[in-house]
């Protein structure tokens, strides 16, 4: 018995060294799990001198992170050596503790502890005894061997059968424990798959970001804050080359007078960005207004409230010599003075980029 026994603990320890390099940086967590093991059965020297063979099912549930209960039931035959008497027959059902030393990591050690109910079928005796066990041992859990979380498992168990005055036999077992349920390193790459499309399409959204709506991304616009409507080159600068106009929605005055409104001076302190942006562009101011009154009237009034947007913008930090004030009067209708949204449409202020050639005409 003692010959077996060294010869078995240096099959588990050598089980050990191999497997344990096999260890990863990841972690295993399921809920549950089923094992199916080979075991091979060292008997009391009272009971026989030869060895014993068997298989055991544990099923295993989850306490916490490193504790697990164990049902177990295993069954082996046990051999006489003698010709012509039947082998002795042996099976246990019962409940162990474990504790697992490295809680879920993908290698660890575990030691168990658990009680039961056995029974021995003797030869030469019709009778079967039943009668209780318990079993102290220790093992391993290797790394998954697979996707789906398939384990090596290695164990030494002592076991205290109380048949027949009392037997100390050894089981060594080895098998496969499948988990029940995902386990946490499948979740860990699913998250890594959901997650890294979000990083790229954020970062994605960034680079393609138009603060000005000009047409040209932020990481390459050479001029910031371009007024929406003018036609920009391929770094996002208004062309100077040829004449553009945008109306300045919003720009609006109090009644007959060329007083500013709030919401106006809001509109022109972003024409004043726009315009510091690129510190070549010049503009011509251009007012005007529907055909309700005299020409004359109309003409100064427009001349007026050019020059008040003018005015504004030079407080606001733009520099006198990129601005002209120009009045219009009504010669210049985009709609028809017949109706009321028509007038409304021809009193407006114009934002006239000069082209290079000279002022706009």
């Amino acid at each position: 018995m003692r010959r077996s026994w060294k010869l078995s603990c240096a099959t588990v320890a050598s089980c050990l060294i191999w497997v344990a390099p096999a260890s990863k940086a990841e972690t295993v967590q399921h809920e549950s799990e089923m094992s199916l093991l080979g075991v091979y059965m060292v008997p009391d020297d009272s009971r026989t001198d030869e060895y014993g063979m068997g298989v055991r099912a544990t099923y295993g549930a989850r306490l916490d992170e490193s504790w697990w209960l164990e049902p177990t039931l295993f069954t082996g035959v046990i051999e006489t050596g003698k010709a012509g008497v039947t082998d002795y027959y042996q099976q246990g059902l019962g409940a162990d503790i474990a504790y697992r030393l490295f809680g879920n990591a993908p290698f660890t050690p575990f030691a168990l502890a658990g009680l039961g109910v056995s029974r021995n079928d003797v030869a030469n005796n019709s009778a079967s005894e039943f009668g209780g066990y318990g079993n102290v041992g220790f093992g391993f859990l290797s790394s998954p061997l697979s996707d789906s979380g398939l384990r090596l498992r290695a164990e030494a168990r002592y076991v205290y059968d109380s048949f027949d005055g009392g037997q100390s036999d050894l089981h060594f077992a080895a098998g496969i424990t499948v988990p029940i349920g995902a386990t946490r390193r499948q979740i860990v790459e699913k998250v890594k798959y959901i997650e890294k499309p979000v990083v790229v399409e954020k970062e994605r959204v960034q680079e393609l970001a138009d603060s000005d709506n000009d047409g040209v991304v932020d990481g390459v616009d050479q001029c910031p804050n371009t007024l929406e409507g003018l036609e920009v080159d391929a770094v996002g600068c208004v062309k100077t080359d040829k004449a553009q106009s945008v109306v300045l929605q919003g720009v609006t005055f109090e009644f007959n007078s060329d007083r500013l409104t709030a919401n106006a001076r809001d509109i022109l302190v972003r024409a004043s960005e726009a315009l510091k942006g690129q510190q070549d562009l010049k503009v011509e101011l251009a007012g005007h207004t529907d055909s309700v009154g005299g020409a004359d009237y109309n003409q100064k009034l427009s001349q007026k409230r050019a020059e008040a947007v003018r005015n504004y913008l030079i407080d606001l930090g733009v520099a006198p010599s990129r601005l002209i004030a120009r009045g219009y009067g009504e010669t210049k209708p985009i709609r028809s003075n017949d109706t009321e949204d028509g007038r409304e449409r021809n009193r407006r202020v114009e934002f006239n980029v000069i082209s290079e050639g000279g002022d706009q005409s």
